[in-house]
C-alpha cells in the first residue's frame, strides 16, 4: 500500500509540474496578452518558452494611426519543441501613407523552462508589402541581455528575415523589443503595409518535456497496477 501511495504521488508532482503554465492564447489579441500575461507568475508557454510581461508603446515617430493593441493578434509557433520556437504578431493596421508613418513598440520577456542558458540563435521575420518606389519598412529587435548580432534588423523587401546565432553567450531569458517602422515617400499617392512580425528562439539541446514526464509516471504507475493484481508468485501458489 505504501509502494502504491507513492506511485500516486510522485503521478501527482509530474503532473502539477506539466500544467504550472498556462499555453499562450493562440490568436488572442495584444491587450489580452497584456492583461492576463503580465509577470513571471502569469508567464504563458509556447513548447519549452515561456512568454510574458507585454507591453504595447507608441515609437518616437509615431504618427498616431499605429493599431490599437486590441487589433494586434498573437499567435504561437511551437516548432518541433525545442527549435524555432516563437511567437508572431499580426494586424493589418501597419500601414503608412505619405502623411501617415507608423512607428510602433512591442515588447516581451521570453525564457526556457529549466531556466538553464541554453537559447542558442534568434530569427526575425517581417511580412508585409512595399507600394511605392522609396517606400520602406524595418522591424528592428533588441535582445536584453544583448548578444552577438543584437539587434537584428528586417526589411521589405530585403533581407525579411535575419538569423543570430551565439553558441559562445547562450542565453536562459531575454527582454525582447521589437520596433516597427514604416515610412511612404512623400511623393507617392501609395499605401505600404506590414502585416506579420514573427520570433523564433532555439535551444542547443532538447529539455525534457513534461509531457513525456507525465508519459514515464503513467508507465511506472500501471506496472505498481500490475503487481499488486499480479503479485509475484501468484501463479505458482495455485
Amino acid at each position: 500500500m505504501k509502494r502504491f501511495c507513492l506511485w500516486v504521488g510522485l503521478l501527482g508532482v509530474l503532473s502539477t509540474a506539466a500544467m504550472a503554465n498556462q499555453l499562450c492564447t493562440n490568436g488572442g489579441t495584444y491587450d489580452t496578452y497584456i492583461t492576463n500575461y503580465n509577470s513571471f507568475a502569469n508567464a504563458c508557454q509556447i513548447g519549452d518558452k515561456l512568454f510574458w510581461g507585454f507591453q504595447h508603446t507608441a515609437g518616437a515617430n509615431a504618427s498616431g494611426q499605429e493599431p490599437f493593441s486590441s487589433e494586434i493578434s498573437v499567435h504561437a509557433i511551437p516548432g518541433d519543441g525545442f527549435s524555432n520556437i516563437g511567437i508572431s504578431f499580426n494586424s493589418g493596421g501597419w500601414v503608412a501613407n505619405s502623411t501617415t508613418p507608423i512607428n510602433d513598440i512591442l515588447t516581451y520577456n521570453v525564457a526556457t523552462l529549466s531556466a538553464s542558458p541554453i537559447i542558442k540563435d534568434a530569427t526575425l521575420t517581417i511580412t508585409g508589402t512595399l507600394t511605392g518606389l522609396g517606400d520602406h519598412a524595418q522591424v528592428v529587435e533588441t535582445l536584453t541581455p544583448g548578444v552577438a548580432g543584437s539587434p537584428l534588423t528586417a526589411t521589405l523587401n530585403s533581407p525579411a528575415s535575419v538569423n543570430i546565432v551565439f553558441l559562445n553567450n547562450m542565453q536562459a531569458m531575454f527582454a525582447v523589443k521589437d520596433e516597427i517602422s514604416l515610412l511612404v515617400d512623400p511623393g507617392n499617392n501609395t499605401q505600404s503595409h506590414v502585416s506579420i512580425v514573427e520570433n523564433d528562439f532555439s535551444e542547443l539541446v532538447p529539455e525534457p518535456l513534461p509531457t513525456s514526464l507525465i508519459g514515464s509516471g503513467l508507465l511506472l504507475f500501471g506496472l505498481v497496477l500490475r503487481k499488486r493484481v499480479n503479485p509475484v508468485g501468484a501463479e505458482e501458489s495455485k
